[in-house]
């Protein structure tokens, strides 16, 4: 799924927390970084501050119940 545009990058970081597996967002070369790290959120703010990097990736979940604590930030 991707993210949508102009989210609030801070409360979508906070709720990937609340989340009872790994959430990873994956780059178009196949790059993984896992969401729930915080070094790999540092990395992720700064994809963030590209749009189009950030509208490119793609965010993955190893439990679909996840996918619901992040579907106000996320296309389809």
């Amino acid at each position: 799924m991707h993210i949508k545009d102009n989210i609030n990058i801070i409360n979508f970081l906070k709720q990937v927390q609340n989340c009872c597996s790994e959430v990873l967002f994956e780059t178009p070369e196949g790059d993984r970084i896992a969401l729930k790290s915080t070094l790999s959120q540092y990395i992720f703010c700064t994809i963030a501050s590209n749009p189009e990097l950030l509208q490119s990736g793609t965010i993955r979940f190893e439990k679909e119940e996840d996918k619901m604590l992040l579907s106000d930030f996320l296309c389809g």
